[in-house]
């Protein structure tokens, strides 16, 4: 009896070895499929990004050529009490979307403003100022930006104008 025990010990190691290799094959190819199903993620989404980002920097370049069409004047600027008031002339037909005011004097602080300045517009602009902006500020340089998307602007840099306070 030993001898037919033996036999049937030996049949059973040798059918759970199979088994094992099976599933050990089995994970290993879902191993397999698991990492390239998360490559072809990676590559899709890498893919998305580039494109949105390339077309992001193709309407910033737009817009930034679209600045050579702008042309502004400062028509006046003036303190009066805890403000700084400043007049701005748009002398072309574009829309000019925001507006960054560096108050210049012993030292600089910056303000902004988002209210749009259309095409051939005179407007005036309301700077509220801190005490100590009142006793130091001597001149404003005036940014105009342009909206590029819901969110974005492109600073127009090269067509800044600084004005002397009054």
């Amino acid at each position: 009896m030993t001898k037919g025990y033996l036999m049937n010990a030996l049949k059973n190691i040798s059918k759970k070895s199979n088994k094992r290799a099976a599933s050990s094959f089995v994970a290993t190819i879902l191993l397999i499929a698991f990492v390239i199903a998360i490559i072809l993620m990676v590559i899709l989404w890498g893919r998305t990004y580039i494109l949105e980002r390339a077309e992001k920097e193709g309407l910033l370049a737009e817009k930034q050529l679209d600045c050579g069409n702008l042309d502004i004047t400062i028509v006046n600027a003036y303190q009066q009490g805890d403000n700084a008031l400043i007049v701005i002339k748009n002398l072309k037909d574009s829309q000019i979307n925001k507006f960054t005011f560096r108050l210049i004097g012993q030292e600089t602080d910056i303000k902004e403003s988002f209210e749009p300045l259309l095409g051939l517009e005179v407007k005036q602009y309301i700077l509220e100022l801190t005490e100590d902006e009142v006793k130091n500020l001597d001149k404003i340089d005036v940014i105009p930006w342009l909206k590029v998307a819901q969110g974005y602007f492109v600073p127009c840099s090269s067509n800044h104008i600084i004005a002397n306070i009054i």
